[in-house]
């Protein structure tokens, strides 16, 4: 089926606005081309300009790839990013983690340290270990400040092409193919060449903060050499991964070499992330049939984490296929081993939810709000369910003790605009809304809710006061276009 119209207008949208702020707003970049494997080579250094650049970028994402809010994958990739991170110089929240649902095994770097992967990477990296090789690929090319690098460059030498290409890439996708195959050969040779020595320097980096992470290194070479032995693409195309990573076996075999150095294997399979990747597959897979019998196989393993994931997988596929009940007993059964953990509790409450016996899902998740409070997890499901429930005054102080542990949460920002606004508290919706797309990078949006919270806030000089000093704060960070 072909792209409609608008699609393609906003991707290429999506696709040039970046390139415009990219070669506009970047600073020139001085350094040279060599490996930095010193003290600086873990510094991250991002502008003022590329913070706001990067707020853009994801704006402009949200609107052409489709950003997963679900606060479990939301939370376990970010939770993988944040082991990686502690080993960099960089303040935190400088470096934004996304996940988009997207088959396609891709995951890259864009401007302002906005790290954004694919779920086909969780579906192929089998251990946390490998996913984690990929996000610290990506974040190497960060601290080197390679799409900065690659602009300048670009700038330097005139051609304006190169920052199309840059475009194509980050973007993938028919737009992104649209993108590259305006540029010419002669450009598209000399920016390959560039980009695997970018590649070279994202490996020895990436291989330096996975280790110092404390992840199995060989586990960069192990996923490498899957996606080259895959069948799959042998028969079919090439993964998007290597089109924007340009891959050869020598580069293979210098990342083996490295990874003898670092820090000898490690355990990587974690039971974390085989829910994770379970989840990921089964709300997200594309092939129900082919994930149900991949789960079957998992849930008869001899290994019990692999096993416990593989029931959790079938799990969700019920609860996709219409199985609710299966659900129910499946999810009873994990948790009857494992009382709380969050998959299981989650799990058993969304499956008591679509069998049609909310009260006691609600109970569920008031036990574990109480087990575990603050959990900011936890508070966006129950304070989900409550709304739909019809109880939003209850859902209210859930949300605000999520928001207390996790104060830049959307979802939890678009919870409380859903409850203040089933509760007839128009200005304080607008005003959590703004919040909401705050995060999303859409201050100008931000700003209009404001500015609509105002209008409905004239009886409270307090509330005035609070959204007005909200607004002066944004304002600085952004002046909206006439």
């Amino acid at each position: 089926m072909k792209p409609s119209f608008s699609k393609v207008l906003v991707q290429a949208r999506f696709c040039l606005f970046f390139v415009a702020l990219a070669v506009l707003r970047c600073p020139p970049v001085d350094g040279a081309d060599l490996i930095r494997l010193d003290g600086d080579a873990l510094k991250v250094v991002v502008t003022a300009e590329e913070q706001a650049l990067g707020r853009e970028f994801i704006r402009l994402a949200r609107t052409s790839l489709r950003l997963i809010e679900d606060p479990l994958l939301v939370h376990g990739v970010a939770r993988i990013g944040a082991r990686l991170t502690q080993v960099l110089n960089v303040d935190p929240g400088i470096i934004g983690f996304h996940l988009v649902d997207n088959p396609a095994i891709n995951g890259f770097a864009g401007p302002g340290g906005q790290i954004v992967l694919f779920t086909g990477l969780i579906a192929t990296a089998e251990t946390e270990a490998e996913f984690a090789s990929v996000v610290a690929h990506e974040l190497a090319h960060v601290t080197q400040r390679h799409l900065p690098r690659m602009i300048e460059r670009a700038r330097k030498r005139q051609i304006p092409a190169t920052a199309g290409l840059i475009a194509g890439i980050l973007l993938g996708g028919q737009a992104g193919a649209a993108t590259m195959a305006a540029t010419n050969a002669a450009t598209l040779s000399d920016h390959l060449s560039y980009s695997r020595t970018f590649e070279r320097e994202a490996d020895a980096v990436g291989l330096r903060i996975l280790s110092t992470a404390g992840y199995a290194p060989q586990a960069m070479a192990r996923f490498l050499q899957r996606l080259v032995q895959d069948t799959r693409f042998q028969v079919n195309e090439t993964p998007e991964y290597f089109r924007t990573h340009p891959l050869s076996l020598d580069r293979v075999a210098e990342i083996e070499s490295r990874a003898v150095g670092h820090a000898q294997e490690a355990t990587s399979q974690t039971q974390e992330y085989l829910l994770l990747r379970a989840r990921a597959l089964a709300r997200y897979g594309v092939d129900a049939e082919h994930l149900i019998a991949t789960f079957q196989s998992q849930a008869a393993a001899d290994i019990p984490e692999v096993a416990s994931a593989g029931r959790y997988g079938l799990l969700l596929s019920g609860l996709r296929t219409g199985a609710y009940n299966q659900s129910v007993e499946l999810a009873l059964s994990l948790r009857a081993q494992s009382p709380n953990n969050i998959f299981y509790v989650v799990g058993l409450a969304e499956s008591l939810q679509a069998a049609g016996d909310l009260n006691n899902a609600l109970e569920l998740l008031a036990e574990a709000a109480a087990t575990v409070p603050n959990d900011p997890v936890l508070a966006s499901y129950y304070a989900d369910m409550l709304i739909k429930a019809g109880k939003p005054d209850q859902a209210k102080p859930v949300i605000r003790a999520g928001l207390r542990a996790l104060p830049h949460s959307m979802r939890l920002f678009k919870l409380l605009a859903r409850a203040e606004g089933e509760l007839g508290r128009t200005a304080e919706s607008f005003q959590a809304l703004a919040e909401y797309h705050y995060l999303s990078g859409d201050l100008q949006t931000a700003l209009a809710k404001l500015t609509a919270a105002l209008q409905h806030a004239q009886a409270s000089a307090y509330l005035t006061a609070s959204i007005t000093a909200r607004r002066a704060e944004i304002l600085q960070e952004f002046e909206p276009k006439d």
